[in-house]
């Protein structure tokens, strides 16, 4: 009779520790079912966006009068407008906060569609879903990631205030709040549209599209994985595009459907200078693309590259400038890819009184032209620039290749190339006494 109460009070604890952690595993495994939900209805929301909004009350808002807008996105533009603006779409959704007590708030997601604009003087919801509930007595708050130098056109200020196009802007979030485990965890998603727009937030109208080559396998360190762009399309009215003073958007076509994307502009530097797409090797001389001796052996250095890799002086002891920007890689999925590099390579020879000087806006690394007969720590690239004193700059934003008399050999057995890890922008400027060349390639992983 003694030790039976304490036997059967330790049970009881037990039983009632166990519907306890039942109970709270239960509401855990509840709300995470819930976050899968409203993450599958977000991420198709705002992917689909082409402006948006976390105004209070906006002009159109879907359920007008309903709760507090939270967000509000606009897609599927009225094709019978010239250029849609904020309302003229014919779809709207709104991530709307609704009391249900003073404490606690249904998170809604109301659904606006119409045929065509004229039909909405205002819109009405043809689907409401509850998505989940909210325990802080004041709603959550949205908020807008704008690419890098836009704060004029993207801000989550300004998205408080009015509709934004999603063009710039790189993420759109949203904290919630799980009632039954109190749980907290934050929407994240990106518009499709901001995909159009590269790092340094221009909006890239493509206007003409080229392919990259790769080398014949075994001819160079990186032949496997070095795809160089084709300019043979940069003729005609599209090369004066790229040198009347603007740049000619161009996206390049990359393997497993990956799209490199650039603005190319060519400026003369010396009146009536011209530069204009070639094959390589771009002259006998050449090192880059060609088949040469060194020390008696035969080398084939990036041999076989198809197409007009090279942009070639054509003027004799000019001088200009070539400049890629707004470069951007983008996956088949339009998003942002990560590990790869932009090259760029001496396509002729740097001479006696030549020069090439790159420039990016991140550090610029020369790469070693993997030749043992030649390379070495202090000199990568051979006799390319002037012994010693010509190759200036590694490591750093601004790399030089300076010419001058070789007193080894009067062949050249090296070139120079250089690398800069996801550039927002990467120039070169062509010295030359006679002519000068460089190539852009891309330096994909694997």
């Amino acid at each position: 009779m003694v030790v039976s109460p304490l036997i059967a009070g330790a049970l009881a604890l037990g039983l009632v520790s166990v519907f306890s952690l039942q109970s709270g595993v239960s509401s855990r495994l509840t709300d995470t079912a819930d976050s899968q939900v409203v993450q599958a209805s977000y991420q198709n929301d705002v992917q689909a966006a082409a402006y948006v909004t976390t105004a209070p009350t906006s002009s159109p808002q879907c359920g007008a009068g309903t709760g507090t807008q939270i967000l509000g996105m606009e897609s599927d533009p009225d094709t019978t407008q010239s250029s849609p603006l904020d309302g003229d779409f014919l779809t709207v959704i709104s991530y709307v906060e609704v009391p249900l007590s003073s404490s606690t708030y249904a998170l809604e997601r109301l659904y606006c569609s119409t045929p065509s604009t004229s039909l909405i003087p205002s819109y009405t919801p043809l689907q409401t879903t509850t998505l989940s509930y909210d325990l802080p007595s004041a709603p959550p708050s949205a908020t807008i990631g704008c690419v890098t130098g836009t704060s004029s056109s993207c801000s989550s200020t300004l998205a408080g205030q009015q509709w934004i196009a999603t063009t710039n802007v790189t993420e759109v979030t949203l904290p919630v709040v799980e009632p039954a485990s109190n749980d907290p965890y934050t929407l994240i998603s990106t518009p499709v549209d901001s995909t159009s727009s590269t790092d340094a937030g221009s909006p890239l109208a493509t206007q003409t599209n080229t392919k990259c080559e790769f080398a014949s396998p075994n001819t160079g360190a990186y032949s496997n994985s070095l795809c160089f762009v084709d300019f043979s399309n940069v003729s005609g009215p599209a090369l004066a595009q790229a040198t009347g003073g603007g740049c000619l958007e161009m996206s390049v076509s990359l393997p497993n459907n990956y799209v490199l994307y650039f603005c190319l502009q060519i400026t003369p530097i010396t009146a009536g200078s011209v530069v204009e797409p070639w094959y390589l090797p771009t002259y006998p001389e050449a090192f880059l693309g060609n088949v040469d001796s060194i020390n008696g052996v035969t080398t084939p250095f990036y041999t076989g590259v198809a197409g007009d890799p090279a942009l070639y002086q054509r003027t004799l002891g000019a001088k200009d400038e070539v400049t890629l920007s707004n470069i951007s890689v983008l996956s088949p999925t339009d998003v942002l890819a990560t590990d790869w590099e932009m090259v760029s390579a001496d396509a002729e020879s740097t001479d006696n009184n030549e020069s090439l000087t790159w420039t990016s806006n991140v550090n610029e690394y020369v790469i070693p032209n993997g030749l043992s007969a030649v390379d070495s720590s202090s000199d990568p690239v051979g006799n390319a620039c002037q012994a010693g004193v010509g190759l200036t700059g590694n490591g750093t934003t601004t790399v030089e290749c300076a010419g001058g008399t070789d007193t080894t050999s009067s062949t050249k057995d090296g070139t120079t190339m250089v690398e800069a890890e996801t550039p927002n922008w990467m120039s070169c400027v062509m010295v030359g006494t006679g002519l000068q060349a460089i190539t852009f390639g891309l330096l994909v992983s694997g």
